[in-house]
């Protein structure tokens, strides 16, 4: 019976953690943002017996990610869109700017994530930002020190004009928010999935309720 208890706790823990991610790389999946950061979890007693890792709940995501950094309890996993992300990395000024900073720009997708990996083992790279489809111009301030213009609530630290930073902030969350009620329509991942990735067709402008 103590057995069976354990697999319902980790069964249940994985289908929350599954459905938390779910709505956190709503706007990955529909193509809205290049990537997404999350620590994923493990239930306490999958992590002592090794089984339903990490691995298991990012592969029944269904998106493409790069593990960072792992531990007993869980891992720091990189979700990503690869065709936005090599948009993101590529556009013009981020690309500059990372190359500044010993990026392998020209190098492609897969090496930059690796390079963020490496990086990834001496600390938090702050050009994660880039990844996550922060304005260049809120990276290269807080790479720089610049004075801040960030409010309580940001997700991100802002620097230099506001608008643009807070109108993806807006969006995201509203994309977020949209997503746990669509969590809460469906019950099957593939539902949810397919509703969200649904909405691709519609990234480059503003949708209703969304």
């Amino acid at each position: 019976m103590f057995v069976e208890e354990w697999s319902l706790i980790c069964s249940r823990h994985r289908e929350e953690t599954l459905t938390f991610l779910t709505v956190k790389t709503a706007a990955v999946r529909c193509g809205a943002k290049p990537a997404e950061l999350l620590r994923v979890p493990l239930c306490a007693r999958a992590a002592a017996c090794g089984r339903g890792g990490v691995g298991d709940v990012c592969a029944r995501l269904g998106l493409p990610y790069r593990l960072l950094s792992q531990d007993a309890g869980g891992a720091l996993a990189l979700f990503f869109h690869p065709a936005r992300l090599a948009a993101a990395l590529g556009a013009p000024r981020a690309a500059a700017f990372l190359a500044r900073r010993g990026w392998p720009t020209e190098a492609g997708l897969e090496a930059m994530l690796a390079e963020l990996a490496r990086r990834w083992q001496a600390g938090p790279a702050h050009e994660v930002g880039l990844f996550l489809g922060y304005p260049p111009k809120d990276v290269c301030g807080f790479c720089h020190a610049a004075p801040e213009t960030t409010r309580p609530g940001d997700r991100w630290r802002v620097f230099g004009e506001e608008g643009t930073s807070r109108r993806l902030m807006r969006r995201h969350r509203r994309l977020e928010l949209w997503a746990a009620g669509v969590c809460l329509a469906h019950a099957t991942p593939t539902a949810r999935y397919r509703r969200i990735g649904a909405l691709a067709i519609s990234t480059n402008t503003t949708r209703k309720g969304a």
